[in-house]
């Protein structure tokens, strides 16, 4: 199904139940995490608009870094790969809703890094901010080529509001580093269909901000 249908959310379901069941006590089985990442990076490299092949992706990396007993480095590593997968697959497709949920799966493990199982757990916060920051540098250039998709502008937000989580502050105003108001309006005016969304984002920011308000 899944050769006829790369894509569909269904199939991927049914096979993630499949390999389950070969993994199980029950049936002796071992693990298949290894040769399940590399059959989705097949199914991506033949497709970068599989959303089911990229979440399936997500779902196995905490266990493939775990029996791969890796550590600090070897993390790192993973998510410096995995981020400029994602980062090339955008330059040729910012259009591209999967590439940019990949995306910003990768990103949460950088900003809501506290509480949970994380990619990189042992990074500083200036390592955190660094990363982020390069994001928006790196996604502001598509901008040039590309001014009216409304991903880029989601994920500039999205990073420029993981930094302020992070203590980092930035200048909203459309002469500054981030510019986020401005992306905000852009944003809104090419999908007006999701006015809701774009108004709790709005709340989201202001809330950051208060909130760096109040620990200063």
């Amino acid at each position: 199904m899944i050769t006829r249908d790369s894509r569909n959310f269904h199939a991927w379901g049914y096979r993630r139940f499949v390999v389950a069941k070969l993994e199980s006590h029950e049936l002796q089985g071992k693990s298949m995490a290894e040769t399940e990442f590399t059959y989705t990076t097949n199914a991506i490299e033949r497709n970068l608009s599989n959303f089911s092949a990229w979440h399936n992706r997500s779902q196995l990396i905490p266990r493939l870094l775990d029996e791969r007993c890796a550590d600090d480095k070897m993390h790192a590593a993973f998510f410096d790969k995995e981020l400029n997968n994602v980062r090339e697959a955008l330059d040729v497709g910012p259009e591209d809703q999967s590439l940019w949920n990949y995306h910003s799966f990768l990103i949460s493990h950088l900003v809501d890094h506290r509480g949970r199982q994380t990619i990189v757990p042992a990074l500083t916060l200036p390592e955190r901010t660094a990363y982020l920051r390069r994001e928006v540098d790196e996604i502001k250039d598509l901008l040039e080529d590309y001014p009216n998709i409304k991903w880029i502008y989601m994920g500039l937000l999205e990073c420029s509001l993981g930094l302020e989580r992070l203590g980092y502050e930035v200048d909203r105003s459309s002469s500054g580093f981030h510019g986020s108001e401005t992306w905000l309006l852009k944003v809104r005016a090419l999908d007006p269909m999701r006015t809701g969304r774009w108004i709790d984002m709005e709340r989201d920011m202001k809330r950051v901000e208060v909130r760096r308000g109040t620990s200063m």
